[in-house]
């Protein structure tokens, strides 16, 4: 895969570029998955957009936008929008703000991060990281000051 530009996914009115891809869980699933024409920035030719939003008493996961619209029936037949994700489930990063490179090695962060572990379309924990004071930091140090199960998003180079 090419790099594509990132998706957008709207959090209590804040957007937040992510590069989860959310959809395509559900479109490898389908016996003939379609097939979109790619354009530049976009090597599966096409472009959701999600909304976290309150559904009843929890929040789920939304598709709120498809680009292109056409495209939408050939992958949901019938589907209207807004549309609750219920075939994904697994932790969605979200960023904000200008990427800083920092720590050795050195790893990507943003300003404003927010991960988001979803479970069939529902918001099962939430975590919101105000990142703009984090100083450079050891691969080490930063393993002790985020949890754990945080670290799979920064993977350690391979030593050499």
């Amino acid at each position: 895969m090419t790099m594509d530009f990132a998706e957008h996914m709207t959090v209590d009115g804040l957007v937040y570029s992510t590069h989860t891809f959310a959809i395509e869980p559900y479109r490898k699933s389908l016996p003939s998955p379609p097939r979109f024409n790619p354009w530049p920035g976009c090597s599966n030719g096409y472009r959701p957009t999600w909304e976290i939003r309150e559904c009843g008493h929890e929040r789920t996961l939304l598709m709120i936008g498809f680009h292109p619209e056409a495209g939408l029936p050939l992958l949901l037949p019938n589907a209207t929008l807004p549309l609750a994700a219920t075939w994904f489930s697994g932790i969605i990063r979200g960023v904000r703000g200008e990427r800083r490179r920092t720590g050795y090695p050195p790893r990507d962060i943003y300003p404003d991060e927010i991960y988001v572990e979803i479970a069939a379309g529902r918001v099962v924990r939430e975590w919101l990281l105000d990142l703009r004071a984090v100083p450079d930091q050891t691969e080490e140090e930063w393993r002790q000051s985020v949890p754990s199960f945080l670290w799979k998003f920064y993977p350690r180079p391979a030593p050499g």
